[in-house]
């Protein structure tokens, strides 16, 4: 089911509100358009459960190896699958971060990753109830592309 054009532009300014607050290091106003008790697993596996651990974990990646950096999201695909339910996916690249830890993999100065992002409407106003994001390994998406066409 396609978005109708409001709700497709609710969900737009989502995203570009995330980005701004990104931009800012504003954890809280990046946690403003979750649920109060929003999923959410980040980009290494680690799981919580509401708002507080939330703002709590993205308090920390500001202050720390994403102090002052940006993140720029492209939308891949928004299923509406039902009225009021979407499913958002977008690609991230995050750059101008710090040294980051060793289990972070990116490619030419871009940590990239694939982000989903469940979204309700409530009261009329669209609100991320699931935050799932999975770091893109360039090496394993390469491989299973195989190898380039003969010429």
């Amino acid at each position: 089911m396609t978005a109708p054009d409001a709700d497709h532009a609710a969900i737009l300014a989502i995203i570009a509100a995330e980005e701004a607050a990104w931009a800012a290091g504003d954890a809280v106003a990046f946690a403003a358009p979750a649920t109060d008790e929003v999923v959410f697993t980040n980009v290494v596996g680690m799981f919580s459960v509401g708002r507080a651990p939330f703002i709590g974990q993205h308090q920390h990646i500001f202050a720390t190896f994403y102090r002052g950096s940006t993140l720029r999201q492209t939308v891949a695909h928004i299923a509406l699958i039902r009225p009021d339910v979407a499913i958002v996916d977008t690609l991230t690249e995050v750059t101008g971060f710090g040294e980051l830890p060793p289990f972070f993999s990116p490619v030419d100065g871009a940590l990239r990753t694939r982000l989903e992002q469940i979204m309700v409407r409530n009261d009329g106003r669209w609100q991320v109830a699931a935050f799932h994001n999975v770091e893109i390994n360039a090496a394993a998406v390469a491989a299973a592309a195989g190898p380039p066409p003969a010429r």
